[in-house]
């Protein structure tokens, strides 16, 4: 309980809104995750009671180890006990794809060790963790998201997965292995006897066997093609065929050659393939992947092609087009600035040429510009460039909404809460003009 600072919340609907109601305004209290309210038939919001009643709660922490939101585990049994868990909802302090549970105290000790082992469950990582092993991590019941690839890629690079081994964890530790090997992880996955989660397998058989069951944990290889041998079972073609399907996405994923190249010639003897069609296959995932490679590269996104179209239109029965571009251009530039096309763009703006190749001087640019324009036969739509503005505007709103949460991160360590609390009020404008965007209000001026 001192460790994890386990807590409790009564039974009571206003314990915690009498407690720390004057202590901030209603709107960030609304926002904080730890309340709810009936909505009004008129579309307003009723009053705030305590979302977390008669529960177990088990915070859950930042990198830095301060507390941004809960998982709370009720007491009740029967009809009215309602859900097992209840965790707080996504707010401006916590967003669960890019959290990891326990990461603020398992950090040290994982770049000691050198590996971070990951678990499914806050119950799996406390369970381990009390028992010795500190670098234990959890997902929080999620497979892997790229930001919690990134968080923990600042810490270690080595990685032993231990999902619950039921279905559900099965396939979320296919999820995040598939996602951990295209960021560069090196990854052993643990399978614990009997079918038992890491909590109770170490309840219950205790630190040694569990240690054991780590040594023994298998390469990322060996765990993949038993599973396509366990789930494609039998030694007929068809088989053989749906069992190497479901290997080469997985082979396709490895960056390195030589690791890709060991992994078909594993499969292809466990399997009784032929290695010579497994390797031709491979070669054909190979390809694929370096033109998925040099399509995500390209220099022109479709929101440029869309733009600089909409920019050197001539026709005045597609003004309105050109007009939404132009105008947003010079409204919010900053929201162009990041486009490697925002001198081509910023040129035609400005241009006194009927001809948009002659308004753009930068060699660079107007190969650029050119590329765009190769083979369009029609100038773009209205929608289209309202549409691709609204992209724009939304990774201006994004950008800035991730600055913020750094600035917020840095307050809290400096203990400079007041100025915490003031960008996590333009944190909250942002997150409410993105809301108004997805929704179709958003104002492109």
């Amino acid at each position: 309980m001192k460790k994890f600072r386990i807590g409790y919340a009564p039974d009571d609907f206003h314990a915690l809104r009498d407690r720390i109601g004057k202590m901030a305004p209603e709107d960030v209290l609304r926002q904080s995750g730890l309340f709810s309210w009936k909505e009004q038939g008129d579309g307003g919001q009723g009053p705030m009671y305590d979302r977390f009643r008669k529960r177990i709660m088990f915070p859950i922490c930042n990198e830095s180890g301060r507390v941004i939101a809960f998982t709370a585990r009720t007491l009740d049994v029967g009809d009215k006990a309602g859900p097992k868990y209840i965790n707080s909802p996504e707010t401006p302090l916590y967003q669960k794809g890019q959290v990891l549970f326990n990461l603020d105290k398992a950090k040290t000790s994982i770049r000691k060790m050198e590996f971070a082992l990951l678990v499914e469950g806050q119950m799996d990582a406390i369970s381990v963790s009390l028992r010795g092993i500190q670098n234990v991590i959890a997902t929080s019941g999620t497979a892997f998201t790229e930001m919690q690839a990134a968080i923990l890629k600042r810490h270690t690079s080595q990685l032993v997965v231990n999902f619950d081994p039921d279905a559900a964890g099965a396939k979320a530790a296919e999820r995040s292995i598939a996602l951990l090997t295209e960021e560069g992880f090196t990854i052993k996955i643990v399978t614990l006897e009997d079918g038992l989660d890491p909590d109770r397998f170490i309840r219950e058989r205790g630190l040694e066997a569990y240690t054991k069951a780590l040594r023994g944990a298998r390469r990322q290889s060996e765990y993949l093609i038993e599973r396509a041998r366990i789930s494609f079972p039998g030694s007929s073609p068809e088989q053989k065929v749906k069992a190497m399907n479901y290997l080469l996405p997985q082979i396709q994923r490895i960056p390195e050659r030589l690791t890709r190249e060991q992994f078909a010639a594993d499969a292809a003897q466990k399997l009784g393939i032929d290695s010579a069609v497994l390797r031709e296959e491979l070669r054909q995932a190979a390809l694929k992947r370096r033109d998925r490679v040099e399509i995500k590269r390209s220099p022109l996104t479709e929101v440029e092609r869309v733009l600089l179209r909409a920019l050197a239109i001539l026709d005045p029965e597609q003004e309105d087009a050109r007009r939404l571009a132009t105008q947003a251009l010079a409204m919010q530039p900053a929201w162009f600035e990041h486009l490697g096309t925002y001198g081509a763009m910023q040129a035609m703006v400005d241009r006194q040429s009927k001809d948009p190749m002659v308004a753009v001087e930068d060699e660079h640019q107007r190969g650029l510009l050119a590329e765009a324009l190769l083979g369009e036969t029609r100038p773009p739509e209205a929608t289209e460039v309202q549409s691709a503005l609204q992209q724009i505007q939304e990774h201006a709103l994004e950008t800035e909404q991730r600055r913020l949460i750094a600035a917020m991160t840095a307050a809290e360590r400096r203990g400079e809460i007041g100025e915490a609390i003031a960008l996590t009020q333009k944190k909250l404008e942002i997150d409410r003009a993105l809301r108004q965007l997805h929704a179709g209000s958003g104002d492109l001026a």
